[in-house]
């Protein structure tokens, strides 16, 4: 990139860790994909004021670059208000209306647009990525959390809040199921994301089910990649976890896609991403739970094409907002 090139910080915020990057229009990151965790207060929250301190060396190093800051294309994880940047339900970080956005901006002095992360992967995909020219489709993300957005009939599609695509709080178990982040208990979230595999393989090694994952905790809590790892190498305990993850991911996609009769799903996440077979088992298993022939035949389930599509989609969607791309 030249000091003539349109650029913007586009950021990812997620429910652990913030992906950051400066690129262009055409969506060319400058340089590398930087990341950092996202910094808590001791009540469990995400803190705004410490994570404004850890983007602003960003905006330092693009203005002593001498970088065309146009400005920040911001996605966060949650429901978030498009028009104002406010973080309305973001449950990994425990922010309620929370007004992000514009912290961003005032503290800047740069124009931000925000969207939920979903929302900016979905856009990444059409604009530059694997969903160029199909007209219905769904993002999903299995990582920290489990949602998606939705692509239909050549447009995203929000809803009348925007904020359609949170099929991973659709209901499983209101009575066994365990809380979930946006305050309601026994979400599909809660039983197939990041947390929830980590959660029942602790509960198999303290039940003496997985001498594998015992010994790969030391005595330490077990970790998602642990499980996935015990998983690869035949832990029957882990193996018949991630079996009953992918079930029920499939069960709940495929619901998606018997209401909309989808052409795609594109699936990314540190989950999904975890392994090499785990995107294709879903797309064997999704077709014991889809309603029709012509779906079992023609439904793609698709890897994400970006090591980041939500990174692309912030970027993406400041360039459309501030009219330096049409989508």
């Amino acid at each position: 990139m030249n000091e003539r090139t349109n650029t913007c910080l586009a950021l990812d915020i997620g429910g652990s860790k913030v992906d950051a990057a400066w690129m262009d229009s055409n969506g060319r990151v400058e340089g590398t994909i930087h990341n950092f965790p996202v910094p808590f207060e001791a009540s469990g929250a995400g803190d705004p004021q410490r994570l404004i301190e850890s983007i602003r060396p960003f905006i330092d190093q693009a203005v002593q670059a001498g970088l065309n800051l146009r400005g920040i294309g911001l996605s966060l994880c949650g429901n978030v208000n498009a028009e104002t940047g406010e973080a309305v339900l973001n449950p990994n970080l425990h922010w309620r209306n929370l007004p992000f956005g514009k912290m961003l901006s005032d503290a800047f002095q740069l124009p931000v647009h925000a969207e939920t992360d979903v929302h900016q992967a979905a856009l990444a995909e059409r604009i530059w990525g694997v969903a160029c020219g199909v007209h219905n489709f769904a993002w999903c993300t299995i990582g920290t959390g489990y949602g998606g957005y939705l692509y239909l009939k050549d447009r995203l599609y929000g809803g009348s809040h925007g904020f359609a695509g949170n099929f991973g709080h659709i209901t499983l178990d209101e009575i066994n199921g365990y809380p979930c982040g946006c305050g309601r208990r026994g979400c599909f979230e809660t039983f197939v994301a990041g947390p929830a595999i980590a959660r029942q393989g602790q509960q198999a090694a303290d039940g003496n089910r997985s001498p594998m994952l015992i010994q790969m905790a030391d005595g330490k809590p077990v970790t998602t990649r642990m499980v996935i790892q015990a998983s690869q190498a035949g832990d029957p305990a882990a193996v018949e976890i991630i079996e009953q993850v992918i079930r029920l991911i499939s069960i709940n996609l495929g619901g998606v896609v018997n209401l909309l009769d989808l052409d795609m799903i594109v699936i990314g996440g540190g989950v999904a991403n975890s392994s090499s077979d785990f995107i294709q088992r879903i797309d064997r298993r999704i077709r014991d739970f889809l309603m029709t022939e012509e779906a079992k035949r023609d439904l793609k389930i698709i890897k994400e094409s970006f090591s980041n599509a939500t990174l692309y989609g912030a970027a993406a969607d400041f360039f459309i907002r501030e009219g330096y791309l049409v989508e």
